[in-house]
């Protein structure tokens, strides 16, 4: 049941990133052919794109962290016998869970006072809509970091291999 429902959330995930970035690629497309050919422009467009590729890359890096390909610095576990291994990569995974969880933190404290001195991001949208990656991004990669802490290591340089019944990309 566990399995079923991360290979579903998984696969949410994968669409919404591959949805966004066909929306954004789409986007352009439509901006520079207006641009182009009629000599206009979508005003909501560029600070649309903006914030879609600050989602983009925050997903991106979500979708890193599922599968631990993302950059990190692992020659100590190369040195240490597998005994101290284990011990190691939940300290780190813990530690980069903290620090995930205080960017989190920080970025909604940046909403919070956003919220205070309203503006508009585009036409009837809060400039602190966009702003929901920040905490929503390092929210989720503290969470699945933590998580990690508890699970077993993968072999010292190769990348995490998921769960049976768990797809990756």
């Amino acid at each position: 049941m566990a399995a079923r429902l991360l290979r579903g959330l998984h696969r949410a995930e994968d669409g919404l990133l591959a949805g966004l970035l066909g929306a954004l690629l789409l986007l352009s497309v439509t901006q520079i052919a207006l641009r182009l050919f009629f000599g206009t422009g979508l005003e909501w467009a560029e600070p649309v794109e903006r914030v879609g590729v600050l989602w983009l890359a925050l997903l991106g890096a979500l979708g890193a962290t599922r599968t631990h390909r993302h950059i990190a610095i692992d020659a100590l576990p190369r040195l240490l016998p597998p005994r101290l291994h284990r011990a190691t990569w939940a300290i780190t995974q813990l530690a980069t869970a903290i620090i995930c969880g205080m960017l989190a933190w920080y970025g909604w404290g940046m909403i919070a006072m956003e919220r205070e001195a309203p503006a508009l991001f585009v036409p009837g949208i809060p400039s602190w809509w966009p702003m929901l990656a920040f905490p929503a991004g390092f929210g989720l990669m503290a969470l699945r970091f933590a998580i990690a802490a508890f699970a077993e290591p993968p072999e010292a340089g190769a990348a995490f291999e998921a769960p049976p019944g768990v797809d990756t990309p």
